[in-house]
């Protein structure tokens, strides 16, 4: 088995899915080609570089708690590289952030399976993403996957 390590980020949107009661459909993507963190007097920033090629998609259906919490399925495109099915661990949070108007969660997904390279694909991704009042996302990933030699 051969261990892959990603970290991504991805932009678009969420919203309710018509006709589906405390359900979101949240649909995004992601040029990233690097993630860096640098240390310094004011604490950490981070840089986000895009790739100059394919773009990752990302579609999922949310189903949320009364209490905040969630489960999510769904699907992360990375175009060639494959495709990778995704469901909750557990349940997620999200809840309202330190700035008015965003919302903050995080959740953990087990990695049901692929296609193409990533077929027969294992796995955690962790999410830690906002989301605006008018339904951005920001969503930060950081996947480790198990694919076959």
């Amino acid at each position: 088995m051969r261990q892959i390590g990603y970290a991504m980020q991805f932009r678009g949107s969420a919203g309710p899915q018509e006709g589906k009661e405390n359900e979101l459909s949240a649909r995004s993507g992601s040029t990233t080609n690097g993630l860096s963190t640098a240390l310094g007097a004011d604490g950490p920033t981070v840089s986000v570089d895009d790739a100059p090629a394919e773009r990752a998609s990302f579609t999922s259906s949310v189903q949320i708690a009364e209490d905040g919490s969630f489960t999510e399925d769904g699907t992360i495109d990375f175009g060639a590289a494959g495709t990778l099915d995704f469901s909750t661990i557990g349940s997620g949070w999200m809840g309202p952030s330190a700035v008015d108007g965003l919302t903050h969660g995080a959740i953990n997904w087990r990695i049901d399976g692929g296609t193409g390279p990533l077929a027969g694909a294992s796995g955690i991704i962790t999410s830690n993403f906002t989301v605006s009042g008018s339904g951005d996302v920001v969503d930060n990933q950081w996947g480790v996957i198990f694919v076959a030699d």
